[in-house]
């Protein structure tokens, strides 16, 4: 039996596979699924707000080198509470001695870039459901290098 860190399968397998660049979302129960089989979809929406995005981005994060993290300018501005969160669970990690690097983008394009990145060649590995209803909870983190 596994001890510690993800104990989902599939999240570990992707986690364990995902490279430099490559680009996983955790988004809420409102985010529709990519309809293509580049981008890996996993549901670990059980009930309402069971999980929520930031406990599976604090898991998700201990086992991942994250150099950039991905947060729509809807996020910032209609779900204030939940970008704080993200951002001080993001603060906790580093990556080599760096602060992670954020990079907001309008709420369509960061949409677009989950549902279609990766049949335009950019690199979105993972797409994670969870239970999470607060509206525009989502956050999609970019794989660094540890070396």
């Amino acid at each position: 039996m596994k001890r510690t860190g993800i104990y989902n399968t599939k999240l570990s397998e992707v986690v364990a596979k995902m490279g430099h660049g490559d680009m996983i979302l955790i988004g809420d129960v409102g985010c529709p699924f990519p309809r293509h089989e580049l981008t890996t979809t996993i549901d670990l929406a059980v009930t309402e707000n069971i999980p929520v995005v930031n406990d599976v981005l604090r898991v998700v994060l201990e086992e991942l080198e994250v150099e950039q993290y991905i947060v729509s300018e809807e996020t910032k501005s209609v779900s204030p509470a939940t970008y704080a969160q993200f951002r001080e669970t993001i603060d906790g990690f580093q990556n080599k001695g760096n602060a992670l690097i954020e990079n907001v983008i309008p709420h369509v394009e960061m949409k677009d870039l989950w549902l279609n990145g990766s049949l335009k060649g950019e690199e979105v590995k993972a797409f994670v459901r969870t239970g999470e209803r607060t509206p525009f909870s989502y956050i999609i983190l970019v794989a660094g290098v540890n070396f």
